[in-house]
């Protein structure tokens, strides 16, 4: 193929997928690692409450590197996997950063994707989302130390530990430019 080609095509991705276009591609990862936990989407309050009786989810506390937002349309529970994936993430953006992220977003109930998607267009109600099997938390990078400001080294921290952890198998990731947060799902 000659170079020229090679620069358009290469354009074209930049192009794309700067405007999303491979974002719903990237999500069918989440949505498949999601449904290989075992646990169905989530309904109500009543099916959270099961669940974390048949320990197949756990409440999450702020911890060594993180803190939790206040929770308007999720949950404060993960599966334990995802639990343990996000202790991982924070203790190691506190070792390199001295720092704390905060997390936005965590387990929804079909219910509460309802709810959301009247304020965010993310939340597309046609579809699940990972989120909605207690595998998936969203981490915001303009929210550093409880304060909102962005701050692009600490950003870039935060990236970094992500790709990390992606190639390593354990997670996939999503840069959602609308929410100014990682979409983070436990594989």
């Amino acid at each position: 193929m000659n170079r020229c080609i090679k620069y358009i095509l290469f354009s074209l991705y930049v192009i794309c997928s700067s405007f999303g276009v491979f974002a719903q591609t990237q999500y069918d990862y989440h949505l498949e690692a999601a449904r290989a936990t075992g646990i169905p989407p989530i309904k109500n309050q009543a099916h959270v409450t099961s669940l974390v009786n048949k320990k197949k989810l756990v409440l999450i506390f702020a911890g060594k590197g993180y803190n939790i937002a206040r929770l308007t349309h999720s949950r404060p529970y993960l599966n334990p996997r995802s639990y343990k994936a996000l202790k991982e993430i924070g203790a190691a953006f506190y070792t390199r950063s001295r720092k704390t992220v905060t997390v936005t977003s965590v387990t929804r109930t079909l219910y509460d994707q309802r709810r959301l998607s009247r304020v965010n267009s993310n939340a597309v109600t046609s579809k699940l989302s990972s989120h909605n099997y207690g595998c998936s938390f969203d981490i915001s990078y303009i929210r550093f130390n409880r304060r909102k400001a962005p701050d692009a080294r600490l950003e870039k921290i935060l990236q970094d530990i992500l790709t990390q952890m992606q190639r390593q198998r354990k997670i996939y990731f999503i840069k959602e430019y609308r929410e100014k947060c990682f979409h983070v799902t436990v594989r």
